[in-house]
């Protein structure tokens, strides 16, 4: 299944290109390792290193990337039977289905334009963050919760009064870590 924006060619099996688990990978499997329930969704997966760590507590996963090559990277690494994996843009391609946690490392860099998908977040560093969770917000259910690395080179003040104002959606920073060159945040995202 395709959403509106095409997802990556899979003819070149060359993986060079695809994020790695790096700082904020980790400092989002440590917001997560707790978490337990029934569905959960991985938006971006890349590596799969994420869904590969909900696989352990939850029933079903669904990981979705909008790189066709990501996802079969990711499956060659992750290739377990309640992980199911989406090429599509953030949750788009995905209906009928609510999801108790959804964990989000977007790319979040400050850029003018989108030349690299897995590290530019647009202006600010939060326009495809907030795609991301237009689309994912629609798929949580009443208790459920999305966990979202962000970083301080963002504008993640403009991207919590987003969720906030835009969305009506609790959000919280649960975690930081400090990095020479910046801070990663986890906001913890829950209905009101």
């Amino acid at each position: 299944m395709q959403s509106k924006k095409q997802c990556g060619s899979y003819n070149n099996t060359s993986y060079a290109n695809i994020y790695k688990p790096a700082e904020d990978t980790f400092l989002l499997a440590d917001a997560l390792s707790d978490a337990r329930g029934d569905n959960a969704l991985e938006i971006g997966t890349g590596s799969g290193y994420i869904a590969g760590i909900l696989a352990r507590n939850f029933k079903n996963v669904v990981a979705t990337d909008i790189d066709a090559k990501a996802l079969l990277y990711a499956k060659s690494n992750y290739n377990m039977d309640n992980i199911s994996y989406i090429c599509c843009d953030a949750a788009d391609a995905i209906v009928g289905m609510r999801f108790d946690l959804i964990a989000i490392n977007p790319p979040y860099m400050p850029s003018d334009s989108i030349k690299d998908r897995s590290i530019d977040g647009g202006n600010g560093g939060i326009e495809v963050t907030i795609s991301m969770l237009k689309s994912a917000s629609r798929l949580l259910a009443d208790h459920g919760n999305i966990y979202m690395v962000i970083s301080s080179l963002s504008d993640y003040s403009r991207l919590i009064s987003f969720i906030k104002d835009k969305l009506g959606l609790d959000a919280l920073i649960i975690m930081k870590r400090a990095y020479w060159f910046e801070e990663l945040f986890v906001i913890k995202i829950s209905n009101r």
